[in-house]
């Protein structure tokens, strides 16, 4: 029987390829965060057809390529759920164009293929991070509105779960389930992951030893790791860059000038704009018209 991995080197399911081989090789808890995730009771959930397994190599882990969880639920409806602890630039405009990707998938694909069989495409984004800093919620449903609310179609639904706000969580959110998955996803120890009773996150946790327990897997992993440590380190030091050659210049223009140098340079090294209205205090239209 193959031994535990130590507790002093957990790697949480926060880490997106540890979430990717969990949940693809673990039927039993996928289904469970599934039901949680879509409000579904287990019964209603008859078949779960994972349409993106993977042979994982040194390659995935050292280019972060985007590890989504894309599945054909019950035949019909498709399902993409990515765990996603880094900050995009245009978040929506990114989720928006993976979503229609697969719209338009069923529409190249099938033979015959007329409107009226379209189904519904639904990509779930559990973040550690606010998407909407001005309206933040820990557990949210969206879906195309006109001005007084009338839904204008269901075929394109966005969930997004915040893992730093579970404080906001509703009696409901806690009924399904969703902080008790939530819990799992934040937790930093064996010890925490374990002492969540849900069964489906229990069922999660047996494939993560195991995984653990896997010297190669657990090497992927760790590269994982390693490479969105560098990532975050390159963010911080374009920042620190970014506010350096807008100082200098800034000391020459004035204050506002500054910031929207600051905010320029920013830009330019990939920055999301949100992150650029948090460190210069520019509103996003004018970071927008830079």
């Amino acid at each position: 029987m193959a031994k535990k991995y130590r507790e002093t080197e957990y790697i949480s399911l926060r880490n997106d390829l540890l979430f990717h081989m969990v949940f693809t090789r673990n039927g039993s808890a996928l289904k469970a965060l599934l039901g949680a995730l879509l409000n579904l009771r287990m019964q209603d959930i008859l078949g779960i057809e994972i349409l993106n397994p993977m042979q994982y190599s040194d390659r995935i882990d050292s280019k972060l390529t985007v590890l989504d969880i894309k599945v054909h639920l019950n035949r019909d409806r498709f399902v993409i759920v990515e765990m996603q602890v880094r900050r995009f630039g245009h978040w929506t405009n990114r989720t928006l164009a993976y979503a229609c990707r697969q719209v338009a998938d069923q529409v190249r694909k099938e033979n015959g293929f007329n409107y009226g069989s379209l189904e519904p495409v639904i990509l779930v984004s559990i973040m550690d991070h606010t998407l909407f800093p001005g309206h933040p919620r820990f557990f949210a449903r969206y879906v195309p509105r006109d001005e007084e609310g009338y839904t204008y179609t269901e075929m394109l639904q966005f969930y997004v779960m915040d893992l730093t706000r579970m404080g906001a969580a509703t009696a409901e959110d806690a009924e399904r389930g969703l902080v008790e998955w939530a819990r799992a996803f934040r937790a930093d120890s064996w010890e925490k992951v374990r002492g969540i009773p849900n069964p489906g996150i229990k069922e999660a946790v047996k494939t993560m030893e195991l995984i653990m327990a896997n010297p190669t897997e657990r090497d992927l992993i760790r590269a994982r790791l390693d490479a969105e440590l560098d990532h975050r380190t390159l963010i911080h030091e374009a920042v620190d860059r970014g506010e350096k050659r807008g100082k200098r210049i800034g000391e020459k223009t004035g204050r506002t000038k500054e910031k929207k140098h600051i905010a320029v340079n920013m830009k330019s090294e990939g920055l999301p704009d949100d992150m650029i209205s948090r460190i210069t205090g520019l509103s996003p239209k004018e970071i927008s018209e830079l």
